[in-house]
């Protein structure tokens, strides 16, 4: 089953859950990553979903399609994406997890991107919410990734300097021609 916006759909803050909240059709409700601490005093205040919250969702899903993830993963991914994006209070880079590179890419919104471990040069896959001047506040596009003796898991959020960041589809050719 494929999730689709509507004009019903309509965001809230739920104290019992102390998160986010995104009433959809017939009942369900999504539950985002982001406690209240994490959020700006807009999210305090119920809201319909925009048409621009519709067409953003539109366009990070069709750049999650290619996430090695379920339907549903995708989705909580980019429902996240847009609680990030509306609601999330600026965060601080800590690019310092990842490794800087020469060839690193200048991101665009809704794009795949990935960062390499200090600790393990193991890759990792991010989503791009917000791409700014020098840093780009993005989620994790994964299940988990240990992070600096933490896990985040899918659709944390992480500010990340743009030196750090690589086009995802190097991760996919790389991963590819080691199959072959």
């Amino acid at each position: 089953m494929r999730i689709k916006p509507d004009d019903s759909w309509r965001w809230f803050f739920d104290d019992e859950q102390e998160r986010m909240m995104l009433a959809m059709a017939e009942g369900a409700l999504f539950r985002s990553r982001f406690p209240r601490k994490m959020l700006t005093p807009d999210a305090f205040n119920a809201a319909q979903f925009s048409v621009d919250d519709a067409a953003l969702f539109s366009t990070f899903a069709e750049k999650c399609l290619t996430c090695d993830l379920t339907e549903w993963q995708r989705t909580e991914l980019v429902l996240n994406a847009l609680v990030a994006l509306r609601f999330l209070k600026p965060q601080m880079p800590k690019s310092w997890h990842f490794s800087a590179h020469p060839r690193h890419c200048t991101p665009q919104d809704g794009e795949l991107v990935a960062v390499r471990l200090c600790e393990t040069g193991e890759e990792a896959t991010l989503l791009v919410v917000e791409a700014g001047e020098n840093a780009a506040l993005c989620l994790l596009a994964q299940p988990e990734l240990q992070l600096g003796g933490k896990t985040m898991v899918l659709g944390d959020a992480i500010k990340v300097m743009h030196d750090r960041l690589l086009p995802a589809i190097s991760q996919h050719i790389f991963t590819f021609a080691r199959a072959v």
